[in-house]
């Protein structure tokens, strides 16, 4: 066994920069912080450990970086800062022995890694005292990826060692602690994500049923930094541990997972692992989303979302029977930026608005979202929107049809509420098909615009307004959607929505 005096010529020998009274002063030192409990041979193991030994006071080597870890490392030694600590926690074996664990999330300048103590290392954490920020190292670790993910962590068992802030890792070299936060403006592929923002919007909590009977909850947030907003997901008991959280609040969320959403975008999901670290109480965001996104922007599934448009057509509305029994009304309009058109549904009292509305009114969505409509995008205010009409700060110029005329060539199969025009090259044949909704007239012809030729499908009232025509006769179609080819020729077929001007007989 080494004596205080071998620990010391060890250190010499390593570290010839130090001389002996240096060395001695550091173990008085370490025994002084210890208020007396080490003895001078333990002070020296310590300050031997610090300045980048190990017990046999060989030189430590930690050249290997978190960005270079592999799956399946035996012997796994880095060192980097200490981003978070989680609570630890225990747990029973299946011997019946009861076990604690605790993670920790390490980073340096190349990544994250979470590094996981078992046992009476879990304890040696605990009572090492380590915070966030300081640096550490660990040694004789092993790597593996975490049970029922990709996700790559570092554990230390009875063999592996952790030393406190080693004196040979310079502090600058180890990036800070809110480098290793993403904000929603950075979350672009799914996977675990630490990210920090603040909160603008929650959700009343939902209940459901799962399929073993049990009840289960869900809520919503809404993360705003970067320019850019993202939904944090909570369930179950992370819905009760943030039912009292504040719009306003600035919080960072570790150990968290991002999801993708069928509108490309992404989400952030909490687990029972994941934390959270109150930052600031009544703030706002230091680079606030833009608000308002243009309509060939939005997607299916967007939630809180802000659009403008200009109104260009309004249907009647339509009573209908819910499940339950219960009477609701329904109406849809189009909206139209210089981006492209969207149909609006409104709900029950929001009708209402319709009275107030003419052609050219601009209305603001706050706080909507989107969904799959028979015609495209459809876009709904919800519980948590609110409608505006004519917001002073709003600008959107008025588009005339002929201003959003595409050329024939251009049209792509799936293309919605496009606007052409044509020569017929076809009389118009109406004939009555049988479709999922009972019998409809449809009156078909081709026309021409000198760049390619398409057949245009009129269904049911819009059908009468071709009546009469011949070939030669030009139209202008609005609001059609464009459908797969058929011999040859991709057809553009009729909405509810379509408008059919006359513009040569």
């Amino acid at each position: 066994m080494s004596t205080t005096e071998d620990i010391i010529k060890r250190i010499l020998l390593i570290k010839p920069a130090l001389n002996r009274e240096a060395v001695e002063r550091l173990i008085a030192e370490e025994k002084n912080k210890a208020a007396g409990l080490l003895t001078d041979e333990a002070a020296a193991h310590l300050v031997a450990s610090n300045l980048g030994l190990d017990s046999a006071g060989e030189r430590i080597e930690t050249k290997l970086k978190i960005g270079g870890l592999t799956s399946g490392l035996n012997d796994v030694s880095i060192t980097g800062r200490v981003i978070h600590l989680f609570a630890p926690r225990t747990f029973n074996r299946t011997d019946g022995r009861q076990g604690k664990v605790l993670r920790i999330l390490l980073g340096d300048s190349t990544g994250l890694v979470p590094v996981v103590f078992w046992d009476d290392r879990a304890d040696h954490v605990l009572a090492s005292k380590v915070v966030k920020g300081r640096i550490i190292r660990i040694l004789h670790g092993y790597s593996r990826e975490r049970q029922g993910t990709n996700e790559l962590e570092v554990n230390v068992g009875s063999r592996g060692q952790i030393y406190m802030e080693p004196l040979d890792a310079i502090d600058k070299e180890f990036p800070e602690i809110s480098t290793f936060f993403k904000t929603p403006v950075d979350v672009n592929s799914p996977g675990s994500v630490n990210i920090e923002g603040v909160i603008v919007e929650k959700s009343t909590p939902s209940f459901f049923t799962r399929k073993d009977g049990s009840e289960g909850k869900v809520s919503r947030l809404i993360m705003e930094e970067g320019g850019a907003q993202i939904p944090i997901v909570l369930w179950d008991d992370k819905v009760d541990e943030l039912i009292s959280i504040e719009n306003g609040t600035r919080m960072r969320i570790i150990g968290a997972t991002s999801r993708s959403r069928q509108d490309g975008g992404y989400e952030i999901h909490l687990s029972r692992l994941s934390e959270i670290e109150i930052l600031a109480t009544g703030v706002l965001p230091d680079k606030p989303a833009s608000g308002y996104v243009k309509i060939s922007d939005l997607r299916e599934g967007m939630r809180t979302v802000s659009v403008a448009g200009r109104v260009i057509q309004v249907n009647d509305p339509r009573e209908f029977t819910r499940r339950d029994g219960t009477k609701g009304k329904v109406a849809s309009l189009l909206l139209q930026d210089e981006t492209g058109i969207v149909r609006l549904s409104l709900w029950d009292d929001d009708i209402n608005i319709l009275n107030d509305l003419t052609n050219d009114t601009i209305i603001a969505v706050e706080n909507g979202y989107t969904r799959a409509g028979l015609s495209g995008i459809d876009l709904n205010v919800g519980r948590n929107g609110r409608l505006r009409l004519n917001p002073e700060e709003i600008k959107i110029e008025i588009i005339n049809p002929e201003d959003r005329v595409i050329q024939i060539k251009n049209l792509v199969e799936g293309q919605k509420n496009i606007t052409l025009e044509g020569q017929l090259l076809d009389e118009p044949l109406t004939r009555e098909v049988n479709t999922l909704r009972g019998p409809a007239n449809v009156t078909s012809f081709r026309i021409d615009d000198g760049t390619g030729e398409v057949r245009i499908s009129l269904w049911n009232k819009q059908a009468k307004d071709v009546e009469g025509l011949t070939i030669g006769s030009k139209i202008l179609l609005e609001n059609c959607n464009v459908r797969e080819p058929f011999d040859g020729l991709l057809q553009v077929s009729s909405s509810s929505y379509t408008k059919i001007n006359i513009l040569k007989r």
